[in-house]
């Protein structure tokens, strides 16, 4: 299978795997609370969903090429009309196309959980994360873009290429997501190892 076909492909199982999450929840009815052990299970599905997608749209990105940079030119801000206000929206949740960068502490003791009862819990910031990567999923190919040239902006600043690790607890993913989880990181590191030392 050629690289193009597995991403395709593995597009085609995240989207089935958060129609299934979408379905566990019942997020299609917009409810306003989620009982904590639903939203808990989901969330830890949904989480290694958004790094199954990052890392396609990483290797999408990377398959484009990475783009020259392009001279930015300089603009002025608009003076408003007399009289006019600034209104500002309440922004949505916007899908994070990077992997935070993570720094491996050493002999560090683990953190005492906080006691948690029972009670339902607010579903509005779970499903703006579904929604934000129902979005992602509708259109990759534009947010793949954008990461390619954040890519570039990385090698150009000097950046060390990321290392990709393989995914935790990817044995719980069904059969077919779980092939795409596990090969991703190899085909990245070959494609991260081409693009890194080209520049």
């Amino acid at each position: 299978m050629s690289n193009p076909d597995f991403i395709n492909q593995g597009f085609e199982q995240a989207r089935y795997a958060l129609t299934n999450i979408i379905g566990m929840t019942n997020a299609q009815l917009q409810p306003k609370t989620l009982p904590r052990s639903l939203k808990q299970r989901a969330s830890g599905r949904l989480s290694q969903l958004e790094t199954i997608v990052r890392r396609l749209l990483y290797l999408m990105a990377l398959m484009l090429g990475l783009p020259e940079r392009q001279v930015s030119r300089q603009t002025y801000p608009r003076q408003l009309p007399e009289g006019a206000e600034i209104v500002s929206f309440p922004a949505q949740r916007r899908f994070a196309l990077s992997a935070k960068k993570v720094a491996v502490a050493t002999g560090a003791l683990p953190q005492k959980m906080p006691f948690r009862d029972g009670q339902p819990i607010p579903a509005a910031p779970f499903l703006a994360r579904l929604a934000a990567l129902y979005h992602v999923l509708k259109d990759p190919d534009t947010h793949a873009k954008r990461l390619a040239h954040a890519i570039a902006r990385q090698r150009e600043k000097g950046e060390p290429a990321p290392h990709v690790l393989p995914l935790a607890s990817s044995f719980r993913l069904r059969p077919e997501l779980g092939i795409v989880s596990a090969a991703l990181p190899g085909m990245i590191r070959a494609r991260l190892q081409d693009a890194w030392n080209t520049s």
